[in-house]
């Protein structure tokens, strides 16, 4: 089904270029969510990322940075509204 891929050079090709994209979107995955999630953080975690991300560890302290500081601090998109008591 795949034979395409391994005999022809075209095929080899298009799969080093799904694998780059692939890659490139993985690496830039903790900068992307700062920024989706609205981190106040998001360019210090961008250029951490872009600097250190080749390494596991900076791409994981990036990654989790991201996370801990997006959406205020919340995972929930829809805080509730807070009710004042009846006086």
């Amino acid at each position: 089904m795949l034979h395409w891929i391994t005999d022809s050079r075209a095929g080899f090709v298009a799969l080093l270029v799904i694998a780059f994209v692939v890659a490139t979107g993985v690496y830039v995955l903790p900068a992307l969510m700062a920024w989706s999630m609205g981190s106040p953080y998001r360019m210090p975690i961008t250029l951490l990322n872009l600097l250190l991300g080749w390494t596991v560890l900076g791409w994981l302290a990036t990654l989790i940075w991201a996370v801990m500081t997006g959406n205020g601090g919340s995972f929930d998109e829809d805080r509730p509204s807070r009710q004042e008591p009846w006086i």
